[in-house]
């Protein structure tokens, strides 16, 4: 960690003892390997030559041109929010679609996260992600597009968000896995926040990207979006998988569908 990202971190941990506001938790994902943990759930960058032979089920497509801001969560509904046209990557999933798999003895569901940055331009590689909302049940592919205090007025049961309790994010570099389709953070969702759902009931996932801006304090870069889609998938299948467990080794959890899908994917760089 950079001994100014250190500074910033002291002194919003000084200001939040002053004033008895919670901590933000900043999990910086811009070196390869890097991990962090934002209320109970694990934010893991990971390395596009892990690849293995399970198949991709992308659900959310996420963007906007000319925006820095985006937002969205996965329905078929067009126009909602900043999501894609595509029913094939735009969809509701349920509980079964979502991979368990055990990290240091803790089981979790398993979500991917790919994103597309404009490479080209300096400092335009990075990319925020402000908030991931996950509810159970309710209805699929929702029209909704208001929220309350922070949270989608959605009518299903908010079981995890990364900003309860404070305005948390995660740094994203695109630069360290380039290419559509590569995959670039593992979002990793405690089992235990589902132990009283069905494997039936429904998974809405609403995330932000880009509330970071322009060089944020502490960062060097525009964490703002600035190219194509981002895009949320699992991996099919329901496997359970383990990683060794203190590295949290993702070799061999099936990310070739994502190569392999490339080709469909004009509306990205």
């Amino acid at each position: 960690m950079k001994t100014g990202k250190i500074k910033y971190l002291a002194l919003i941990a000084l200001l939040a003892v002053g004033t008895g506001a919670a901590t933000a938790a900043v999990v910086d994902l811009t070196t390869a390997g890097a991990s962090g943990t934002i209320n109970g759930a694990v934010f893991q960058q990971i390395n596009p030559s892990s690849t293995g032979t399970g198949v991709i089920d992308s659900f959310a497509q996420i963007g906007a041109a000319n925006q820095g801001t985006v937002q969205g969560y996965n329905t078929t509904v067009n126009s909602t929010f900043d999501n894609g046209s595509s029913d094939n990557f735009n969809h509701s999933i349920t509980l079964g679609d979502v991979p368990v798999v055990e990290l240091n003895g803790v089981f979790y569901r398993q979500f991917l996260l790919d994103i597309n940055e404009n490479n080209n331009a300096s400092l335009d590689q990075y990319l925020s992600l402000d908030d991931v909302q996950i509810f159970v049940g309710g209805t699929a592919n929702s029209s909704v597009e208001t929220l309350t205090g922070g949270v989608l007025d959605h009518d299903g049961t908010l079981v995890y968000h990364m900003d309860s309790g404070s305005d948390n994010w995660v740094a994203l570099n695109y630069a360290l896995n380039t290419g559509s389709g590569s995959g670039d953070m593992f979002m990793y969702i405690p089992e235990s926040l589902f132990a009283a759902y069905q494997s039936t009931d429904v998974i809405t996932l609403y995330s932000h990207f880009g509330g970071a801006g322009d060089d944020p304090a502490g960062f060097n870069g525009n964490f703002a979006n600035s190219d194509g889609f981002e895009e949320w998938a699992v991996l099919q299948g329901n496997q359970t998988i383990v990683p060794e467990p203190t590295t949290l080794s993702l070799m061999g959890l099936g990310l070739a569908g994502l190569f392999l899908r490339r080709a469909t994917r004009s509306s990205k760089k």
